[in-house]
């Protein structure tokens, strides 16, 4: 019986590949973007908070382009320069959204402004299936000329949330709009795009409360201390998500290397997290 030890490669894989990360200048996209430089992949980060159109790192693997993702023109101009420089785009974070944190909250569905849910319905959908289309039409027309080269870790991972299987009862807009992206988006997609590249996948991340510090500042404030007593009383670990944990998970199924059959499936990166507060205490009184 030979004694030789297997040759296992536990790298990630994922050197050279181009991915393109929507939503690249936020407290969870920046570690996002960080991660996937440290793995060595060439990083195209598309957000409306920066300054130029497009900045180029000293490095030369990562760029950043100033695009709104639920404008059509904006985000396919920035779809375009990214390419430009670091050709066809394998991989696609899209975690581009408008969260709580920035969302209006109200006592009841019954309250809210159909104006700014549709903003949120924009961003968060919209924006995500402009991500989807760019993805998909560029592997496509990758895939028609004769001679390109075949593309490793094509794949697309779509930002979800907890919100988008308990609910989010001050703001019902973001809990549809994730429920939509990581439920149906996500199987519709499952379904096409290995028909478009050979074993293209697509999956999702539905993370609970994530460590910022936005966060910790937010549950402090009025309407807002339940969602740390969630964080507390409704998960098994007793804690909030942190950034690098979302990176990490990322990381996993970007590489064919180490999820490469696995597709169609929403990761609940969310300290195991098992419901909603219903009711705060001073509500039952």
């Amino acid at each position: 019986m030979s004694n030789a030890k297997p040759n296992i490669d536990l790298g990630l894989g994922l050197a050279g590949t181009h991915v393109l990360i929507t939503g690249g200048a936020g407290l969870i996209g920046r570690v996002v973007v960080q991660h996937f430089v440290a793995a060595g992949a060439y990083v195209s980060s598309v957000d409306i908070s920066y300054a130029a159109s497009v900045r180029e790192s000293e490095s030369n693997t990562h760029i950043e382009i100033r695009a709104d993702v639920s404008d059509p023109a904006s985000f396919t101009d920035a779809w375009e320069d990214a390419t430009q420089i670091y050709g066809t785009v394998q991989c696609v974070v899209a975690l581009a959204s408008l969260d709580l944190s920035v969302l209006p909250q109200t006592p009841s569905f019954a309250d809210y402004d159909p104006v700014a849910w549709k903003r949120v319905l924009d961003v968060n959908v919209g924006g995500t299936l402009m991500a989807a289309k760019l993805w998909l039409s560029g592997l496509r027309k990758h895939h028609g000329i004769p001679g390109n080269e075949i593309l490793d870790n094509v794949s697309f991972v779509i930002m979800g949330s907890e919100a988008g299987h308990f609910g989010v009862r001050t703001c019902a807009p973001y809990a549809a709009s994730k429920s939509a992206v990581q439920g149906g988006l996500l199987q519709s997609l499952r379904a096409d795009a290995p028909r478009i590249y050979p074993r293209a996948r697509v999956n999702a991340i539905a993370p609970g409360a994530v460590d910022t510090e936005r966060f910790r500042a937010e549950t402090g404030g009025p309407g807002t201390r339940e969602w740390w007593a969630e964080c507390v009383g409704t998960t098994a670990l007793g804690e909030p998500v942190p950034c690098e944990a979302v990176a990490r998970t990322a990381l996993f199924l970007a590489s064919e290397t180490w999820s490469g059959n696995v597709s169609g499936q929403c990761v609940n990166v969310d300290s195991g997290k098992m419901g909603a507060v219903m009711w705060m205490p001073e509500e039952k009184k």
